[in-house]
């Protein structure tokens, strides 16, 4: 059977029950792939949904001193002279890891400032897509030193420096900690 196939007549002749129509080999091959790349795409969107569109944790409900797992009710039994009093159980104790101060409050969110200044923090917006030129200096024949993305948060430095019709100001990238300058119609103030 090895000899089979570097035999001429193999090759040319009629095909065989038992062996390997190479013809149809691709057709097989291609819509077998088709159909496990539909399956696994199909897949990756359920994931994504289900991730996407997970239900939100519930919180656990917090025990009251007097009931627990393990403890007993209450009850009230009868007792002399027509009152009704409280059986008595044993009253849980409630250990606290750390004592909770009655004047501790969550700490005050910082507003954003409504003007661009030396020292505050700075987003990229409103470039419409086309995100932000850095440059080496104020004005528009300078290099570019890098292409800033939308929603990235900058800290100025310097300005305000008007040229070639805008109004720069020096930034720094907080992420990567390059210097630029940039126009001022594409910066709105925010917290850091």
């Amino acid at each position: 059977m090895a000899d089979d196939f570097n035999d001429e007549e193999f090759w040319n002749g009629e095909e065989e029950e038992g062996y390997f129509d190479e013809r149809r080999f691709p057709r097989v091959w291609l819509l077998s792939m088709g159909v496990l790349s539909v399956v696994l795409v199909i897949g990756v969107v359920a994931l994504a949904l289900l991730a996407l569109f997970r239900p939100a944790p519930t919180p656990t409900p917090a025990l009251s001193p007097t009931e627990g797992p393990g403890l007993p009710p209450s009850t009230s039994v009868p007792v002399p002279g027509g009152e009704t009093g409280v059986e008595d159980t044993p009253t849980p104790m409630m250990v606290q890891d750390t004592p909770a101060s009655p004047l501790s409050s969550p700490a005050p969110v910082p507003a954003a400032p409504t003007e661009i200044g030396i020292g505050i923090y700075v987003k990229v917006s409103s470039t419409g897509g086309s995100d932000l030129s850095f440059r080496a200096n104020a004005g528009t024949n300078y290099a570019r030193l890098k292409i800033v993305a939308e929603g990235t948060v900058l800290k100025v430095l310097d300005g305000p420096v008007e040229a070639d019709g805008y109004v720069w100001w020096e930034l720094q990238d907080v992420s990567d900690g390059v210097v630029g300058w940039a126009v001022a119609d594409y910066l709105e103030p925010t917290v850091p």
